[in-house]
């Protein structure tokens, strides 16, 4: 049996207020450079490094360059496209859950998100270890900061994530007595969330770059 990685990438890039060097165009956060990655590179790297396989990564927003940015990275990532994306983040849990649970393979999925470029293998691995341990339905990151990603759902979940609507993700499944909720302690901070030019600075700051001054 496997943890299935699951990355929500179908967003719209909407707060960021960068612009591509080629264009007046907002520029789009998944696809800015991480080091030698983009930033959903790096985030599906870690996934893989993590030893989650398959790592579905769940597209909408300019999904056919995010797909492209994935092509060649290894043979165990799944792009597939939420073209309802627009209707909020439990609409591509759903969709990646629904493969998931048609795997039988699947005993659980870790929900990652395409925008905290920063996020360890090593998190991944410590969340995903203190999933088996405890036997909880649900374990989650929890660091030094915040909680935060990743989430790990075991298979008995999956169907009330497919049930989820609207923006709100999985949280009302965290806070669900029916659910037992395993929180793992990371002793990092958490990984950025690149939503603004100022996030995606401090994501490079941390892994030890800079970009140009405005």
């Amino acid at each position: 049996m496997s943890i299935a990685g699951l990355v929500l990438a179908a967003g719209g890039s909407t707060r960021l207020n960068a612009t591509e060097s080629a264009s007046d165009k907002p520029a789009f956060k998944l696809l800015l450079p991480f080091g030698p990655m983009t930033v959903v590179e790096a985030v599906v790297h870690a996934a893989l490094a993590a030893g989650l396989s398959p790592v579905i990564v769940v597209v909408g927003h300019r999904a056919n360059e995010v797909r492209r940015a994935l092509d060649e990275l290894d043979e165990r990532v799944l792009v597939v496209e939420n073209p309802a994306y627009k209707a909020g983040q439990s609409s591509s849990l759903t969709v990646g859950v629904g493969i998931a649970r048609d795997r039988s393979d699947v005993e659980a999925v870790a929900v990652l998100l395409a925008d905290e470029p920063g996020i360890l293998p090593l998190s991944i691995r410590a969340v995903v270890t203190g999933w088996r341990e405890a036997g909880a339905g649900i374990a989650r990151a929890v660091y030094r900061d915040r909680p935060g990603h990743p989430v790990v759902f075991g298979r008995p979940t999956f169907e009330e994530l497919n049930r989820l609507r609207g923006d709100q993700g999985a949280a009302s499944l965290l806070q669900n007595a029916r659910h037992a909720v395993c929180g793992v302690r990371i002793g990092s901070p958490a990984p950025v969330d690149v939503d603004t030019e100022q996030d995606y600075r401090e994501a490079l700051r941390r892994r030890g770059e800079d970009i140009a001054p405005e």
